[in-house]
């Protein structure tokens, strides 16, 4: 008997990964055999098609989680990587579950050789997703802080007012129509409809993610660094 396959849209929309992992790889393009690391790539990597297949062959997947395509199942506290190992690395929607991201950022700076890259997204404003565990948000200024030990390249908003309200919004409708009890049987039909309802929302992000008051409400954030 053939499934039947629900497909609901993502809530977010983010317009920055892709040029940013674009800048980086025209960066790498310095080094004769550049060594990227994938911190917590998980099943997916936003911006992969940025890279070009010379970095990608050589591109370190890191996770949690034996996931496809991971090649080495580790914590990301205790890397299990040498000083001055890699030219760069990028850290996509994984502090938010770290326990200690100082810790995390002190581990990626290690494995970086002088010189070497990093690039992160952090949530600012975004529902609650523990993937296995969820324990903070960050504003700009406390993402800016976090990576104080790298010289700043840029730093602002990678995914936009537009998806904050979308995400929430489809989690209110949820809750709504479920009495906010997790539990539910109406819970996953709930979603269902919410994300319909409201996924449009976050397409209003192509005119507003890049205005200078977008980061007051914006969803997400990223930090583009180098190790001095």
């Amino acid at each position: 008997m053939r499934k039947r396959i629900v497909y609901v849209p993502g809530a977010t929309l983010n317009l920055a990964a892709g040029r940013n992992i674009f800048r980086l790889n025209r960066l790498l393009e310095d080094f004769p055999e550049p060594l990227l690391l994938n911190l917590g790539s998980g099943e997916r990597f936003i911006g992969a098609d940025a890279l070009s297949e010379r970095v990608l062959q050589k591109m370190v997947s890191f996770d949690l989680f034996a996931y496809p395509g991971t090649r080495v199942v580790g914590d990301a506290h205790f890397l299990p990587f040498g000083d001055d190992a890699f030219h760069a690395a990028i850290c996509q929607a994984v502090l938010e579950h770290t326990r200690r991201p100082e810790s995390v950022v002190e581990e990626t700076r290690r494995v970086l050789k002088r010189g070497g890259l990093v690039y992160a997204e952090v949530p600012f404003l975004q529902g609650y997703h523990p993937t296995p565990r969820d324990y903070r948000r960050f504003t700009l200024e406390g993402l800016e802080e976090l990576f104080s030990g790298f010289a700043r390249i840029d730093s602002g908003v990678c995914v936009g007012p537009s998806s904050s309200v979308s995400w929430l919004l489809r989690e209110y409708i949820t809750g709504l129509l479920t009495g906010f009890t997790p539990s539910s049987p109406l819970r996953a039909p709930a979603a269902i409809a919410a994300g319909w309802l409201t996924f449009s929302i976050k397409y209003l992000d192509f005119l507003f993610a890049r205005r200078p008051g977008a980061q007051a409400i914006a969803s997400g954030l990223y930090f583009f660094g180098r190790k001095g």
